[in-house]
């Protein structure tokens, strides 16, 4: 695999992967809100920490299945 290719292909994946995680967790979190609130009567509080701190990790899990991700299709060439 040539170069060009290799960043590519590694910058592609890793991209897909992070925005794929931080949007899974997104979904997650205001369908747990919404729960909460129609389900449980718990009054919803949007907190821009707590959106921080899930985009943070869903990115951080994005960067490490996307390199392993990476590393697999790169080992079969």
């Amino acid at each position: 695999m040539n170069e060009k290719r290799w960043l590519i292909s590694f910058i592609l994946i890793l991209l897909t992967l992070i925005l794929t995680m931080d949007i899974i967790a997104l979904l997650t979190y205001f369908f747990a809100k919404a729960y909460l609130y129609f389900i449980r009567n718990i009054p919803v509080e949007i907190s821009l920490f707590e959106l921080v701190r899930i985009l943070k990790g869903a990115s951080l899990v994005g960067i490490i299945v996307g390199i392993g991700c990476w590393y697999i299709s790169f080992k079969k060439y």
